[in-house]
């Protein structure tokens, strides 16, 4: 008698922690961790930011997220988490002064280390959405060049 309850009570634990694992495993939600390389200067911080729409895209406060990360060696990696399907576009730089602003030379040309998703390298006006979008669905790692 003592055997079946304590065997259903263990049962019944069991079942618990599989759900709670389970509700915690969101599968329309998918991970993307971003490696920055082509770190110069071993200062600062790298600050991203990561778009859903084209309309929001590369403007300050309209990120879906951000994430900013102290630069202590020539790579950065950082994880975003928890981003539905579909299409993003990242924007970055090495914010080098801590000044939380990506700096500009007096034609609006980034004078701080920046870069954007697809390693998209803008000519003479600033990217698109479309230039740097990637299609997320699944998890997945991406790799982002620094201009500096």
């Amino acid at each position: 008698m003592k055997k079946t309850k304590i065997m259903k009570l263990t049962l019944s634990i069991l079942f618990s922690f599989l759900a709670l694992h389970i509700y915690a495993q969101n599968p329309n939600t998918h991970d993307l961790k971003i490696t920055v390389t082509n770190i110069k200067k071993l200062k600062g911080n790298i600050k991203l930011g990561i778009f859903n729409t084209e309309n929001s895209f590369l403007i300050a406060g309209k990120e879906y997220k951000s994430v900013s990360k102290k630069v202590t060696d020539n790579e950065v990696i950082l994880t975003l988490t928890d981003l539905p399907k579909g299409a993003y576009a990242i924007s970055l730089f090495q914010d080098v002064n801590t000044d939380n602003t990506c700096n500009l030379n007096f034609l609006g040309i980034p004078i701080e280390p920046y870069a954007f998703s697809n390693n998209f390298k803008p000519k003479f006006s600033k990217p698109k959405f479309n230039d740097c979008d990637i299609y997320l669905a699944k998890d997945q790692a991406i790799s982002i060049k620094l201009i500096n």
